[in-house]
């Protein structure tokens, strides 16, 4: 009897063990006996995470490194979604979760990852879950087509935040019905020329990596509006005047930019609304909480 409890004992250790372990593969690819964690671009400032099966079940993935904290859905599909490392070079801790009941998760993989970022801004540069392109996306076809001829970062920050601000109407009837865990479809936004905040920063951020310049979506606090929002971070090393708003880069830094705002200026075609508009995008007024 001894001899049966203690071999009971040992399988369920083993069984506890191998929800939870994971194996190397190659190229950074960490491979557990549910999902996978393809690490192989780290440096290029972003990990791809798939559950190796289709399942009905809600997954949720938590990337950490020192006091930084991001939560993710995961798709439930088998299929890889793509998550940034935006916190810089270091130790990043990975875990992959699925939903046993109500709010209660179960761990099914960890990984310890050490990132090297080719370049700091790497991560702002891509794609992500949140961020979600490709150069066949039509609103990519259309950001080369905005910025044809165009030399310097300063036009081509110009023309797209325009087109933005000009053919994007804010959804207010999207605001009702939104769900938790909603991810924007920049393509579906382009074509229907209405979103929300995320979606205009998700747009944004698309449009200006796609030509090579660093933008991060942000999420926190707007207290001019006072609500949780989301808006735009755009980067340049040249200094200067930005035609459109009159917004100054004052180079080598993160610009603060709020297209959802700025788009109610803009399209009320009154210079009153459009220069309060353009008050009320200041950094003293936002409270960031994550950025992507």
């Amino acid at each position: 009897m001894k001899q049966m409890k203690k071999v009971t004992f040992i399988a369920m250790i083993v069984l506890f063990i191998a929800s939870f372990t994971f194996c190397y593969g190659a190229d950074n690819i960490y491979k557990g006996t549910t999902s996978e964690i393809d690490a192989s671009a780290s440096e290029d400032g972003y990990v791809k995470i798939k559950y190796l099966k289709e399942t009905t079940k809600r997954l949720k993935v938590i990337i950490e490194k020192d006091k930084g904290k991001y939560t993710y859905d995961l798709n439930n599909k088998g299929e890889y979604d793509t998550y940034p490392l935006q916190m810089g070079d270091g130790k990043y801790k990975i875990k992959v979760f699925e939903n046993i009941s109500g709010n209660r998760y179960a761990t099914k993989q960890t990984a310890t990852i050490n990132v090297k970022l080719k370049e700091e801004k790497a991560p702002f540069l891509v794609p992500n879950q949140l961020v979600n392109f490709a150069d066949s996306s039509e609103t990519i076809k259309k950001a080369a087509e905005l910025t044809e001829g165009k030399t310097d970062d300063f036009e081509k920050i110009d023309v797209i935040y325009d087109y933005i601000i000009t053919n994007i109407k804010y959804d207010t009837e999207k605001t009702k019905t939104v769900k938790s865990g909603y991810l924007p479809s920049i393509d579906e936004i382009i074509k229907s020329n209405k979103g929300i905040c995320f979606d205009y920063a998700s747009v944004m951020a698309a449009m200006l990596r796609s030509q090579g310049i660093p933008a991060k979506l942000v999420t926190g606090y707007s207290s001019n509006l006072n609500v949780f929002h989301a808006w735009n971070e755009v980067y340049t090393e040249e200094t200067g005047w930005m035609k459109l708003n009159e917004i100054y880069f004052d180079g080598y830094q993160w610009k603060l930019m709020d297209s959802t705002i700025a788009s109610s200026g803009k399209q009320s075609n009154s210079p009153k609304v459009m220069e309060y508009t353009n008050k009320l995008i200041d950094s003293k007024y936002y409270t960031k909480q994550f950025e992507y």
